[in-house]
């Protein structure tokens, strides 16, 4: 079964169909991993999650929605006014615009979201955070560190278990070898096998004009594709 990892979308729409079509996503054999941040900044949020959600409901446990910082701002703005400003100031406007063009509202799928987002994901040779790790168990990292940081890509020092990022958008995708200036730069349409260990970033800041990328698992090898903004 192949894995189709996908970076932050943010709202991003019709690229995140081109880039399903492009890869032949076939919905009844691949599984799917969201790295967080479906939402926000982009005009199309709303035709995101709700791609997202049907998505859910038809492909079970082989659709994995990881939480990530806007998703997580958005649920828990619901009860604190500075941090729900934080989230408007942040993206969080386009999201409300998005679902006022449907005459439906963000706070009707919050407890959705909180049922089907997990904070990690984990594979025999990979997992996934959205942000970043510093313990190779995810579970023993803070919430913070998987939701926010982005000391994990700035400072390259984590040695553990491969594992799959977003949330800090990147021109490449790289590699991040756990050495501090040691980074590869991975390279698209190119198999490869997977390493054992250190972070792969694959945002590549669509929502700001670039790339939406994914990475696409199989039997120990990976590829990148993606599609232009």
């Amino acid at each position: 079964m192949r894995t189709l990892i996908v970076g932050d979308i943010h709202g991003c729409y019709p690229q995140f169909r081109r880039l399903l079509e492009k890869v032949e996503f076939e919905e009844k054999k691949d599984r799917i991993i969201s790295l967080g941040d479906l939402m926000d900044r982009g005009e199309m949020s709303y035709e995101v999650l709700m791609y997202v959600r049907r998505l859910k409901e038809r492909m079970k446990e082989r659709c994995v929605l990881l939480m990530g910082n806007h998703e997580w701002m958005a649920i828990h703005g619901r009860l604190d006014p500075l941090l729900r400003r934080m989230w408007y100031d942040n993206g969080g406007k386009a999201t409300i615009d998005s679902f006022k063009q449907h005459g439906d509202r963000l706070e009707h799928y919050i407890a959705w979201m909180r049922r089907n987002m997990v904070l990690y994901y984990k594979e025999e040779d990979f997992q996934c955070v959205h942000a970043g790790i510093v313990k190779e168990e995810p579970r023993e990292n803070t919430e913070e560190t998987l939701l926010w940081t982005r000391l994990a890509v700035e400072e390259n020092q984590y040695k553990g278990k491969l594992t799959i990022i977003g949330h800090t958008p990147l021109k490449d995708v790289i590699y991040f070898t756990g050495s501090w200036k040691d980074t590869d730069v991975v390279p698209y349409g190119v198999e490869k096998k997977l390493p054992k260990q250190g972070m792969i970033c694959i945002d590549t800041g669509c929502v700001f004009g670039k790339k939406l990328t994914m990475m696409i698992v199989e039997e120990g090898r990976y590829m990148l594709e993606a599609v232009e903004y």
